[in-house]
């Protein structure tokens, strides 16, 4: 069961660029197309979350906190973008989009 104090502690999250983050994490947890999935998941989330499996005994959630916390009156920063949990005793990614020069 997640937690939403957990997610408030800034010594669990961990803030990263897609363009840094997905290549290699991906390979790391041999999720095949991770970054394809992230996107995906950007476009439709779901209130529960999405369970990924990796290749190499690995399975991640990708979750939106305001979604998944909707219940919450407060708000975690940058809760309405993808966040990646592996549990508890991982780090929780906080994924973001740069924004494109103009």
């Amino acid at each position: 069961m997640m937690r939403f104090a957990w997610f408030k502690d800034p010594e669990n999250v961990i803030y990263a660029d897609v363009n840094e983050f997905a290549e290699y994490f991906g390979k790391e947890t041999g999720v095949v197309d991770f970054r394809r999935k992230l996107e995906e998941f950007r476009a439709n989330p779901v209130k529960e979350g999405v369970i990924l499996k990796g290749k190499k005994r690995t399975s991640l959630k990708l979750i939106i906190p305001d979604l998944y916390f909707e219940d919450k009156k407060e708000k975690l920063e940058m809760g309405d973008t993808v966040w990646v949990y592996l549990g508890e005793v991982y780090p929780c990614y906080c994924v973001y989009w740069p924004q494109e020069d103009a």
